[in-house]
């Protein structure tokens, strides 16, 4: 039993993470967290040079410290060989980006502030013999730039920094096959070209060598840009040092969305993988005949 996610042990779990959550103070002096630089800097540093990065989340850490199969994605202890690789490289075309927590609390949400107390609580004791200290690390967080904030203002000039990383470039998407990013709005609206790979919904690391040899395929100008979960971690390091520029661009998508409407809290996007919504991994079809003649592979 996987009791991270069965819904009978809610109340159990919720006295932990505030039982974590009050242990933060002293596990961060104890453990000095190492040094992450801003969302603005990550974004600022990938415009500036063209440099690639790989991201890496709560799930991805206790993916390899607790071999842990996550929803979206069961072990598979080549992928965490792959990522504890990733943690320690010194590549500088190659940031590796650690999430928000690790940078700083302030202007989250109240729980979401709980959430990163309590996650750095239970894995940064045991995470830290997976990371270089001497390291400058980058932050994840750059494709959750609206939903975790109290204050918002900055978001727009966020998404703004992002959309630059592919103004004016040919992008190649290789996404999960209900994942959708940029349908339907104009995330993607100054790339001169888009084309997609699609791969599985769940557990796309099965894939995970014929979706790196189509992407090969493709010549070295053109911007990579994945959402796959783990695998992204994994893939977007892989083709780096292939010479592309690839970016685990993840929830960037629906952070979007959000952010057009205004959303309050994390709702459903009709059409997308929302999986951090309720109902988010039930996908409807969609009729869009742009997002269709995208498609140039599907490997699913």
């Amino acid at each position: 039993m996987n009791i991270r996610y069965n819904k009978a042990l809610k109340i159990p779990r919720k006295f932990v993470k505030l039982l974590l959550a009050s242990s933060y103070p002293l596990v961060t002096k104890i453990f000095p967290l190492p040094q992450v630089k801003s969302i603005e800097e990550t974004l600022d540093k990938i415009n500036e040079t063209k440099c690639s990065i790989s991201r890496f989340g709560d799930g991805e850490f206790l993916y390899i410290i607790d071999r842990l199969n996550l929803p979206f994605q069961k072990y598979e202890p080549r992928l965490a060989e792959k990522m504890k690789k990733i943690l320690i490289s010194d590549d500088s075309a190659i940031l590796v980006g650690l999430p928000i927590g690790y940078h700083s609390l302030n202007n989250l949400k109240k729980e979401s502030r709980l959430t990163w107390r309590s996650q750095i609580s239970w894995i940064y004791p045991r995470l830290r013999k997976y990371l270089d200290l001497n390291k400058v690390y980058y932050n994840a967080s750059m494709t959750r730039v609206y939903s975790g904030y109290e204050d918002k203002s900055c978001s727009k000039g966020y998404f703004e920094k992002l959309m630059k990383i592919w103004e004016g470039r040919e992008v190649l998407l290789i996404e999960g096959e209900k994942s959708r990013l940029g349908a339907g709005n104009n995330l993607f609206s100054n790339a001169t070209k888009v084309e997609r790979i699609l791969a599985p919904m769940h557990h796309a690391f099965s894939k995970y060598d014929e979706l790196c040899n189509e992407a090969t395929k493709h010549d070295k100008t053109k911007l990579i840009l994945i959402a796959l979960g783990p695998t992204a971690t994994a893939l977007s390091y892989d083709l780096a040092k292939e010479g592309y520029q690839a970016i685990d661009i993840g929830n960037v998508d629906i952070e979007y969305e959000w952010y057009l409407r205004g959303a309050t809290s994390k709702t459903k996007i009709q059409g997308k993988y929302t999986s951090e919504a309720k109902g988010g991994r039930d996908v409807q079809d969609i009729n869009d005949p742009e997002y269709d003649s995208q498609i140039i592979k599907k490997i699913i």
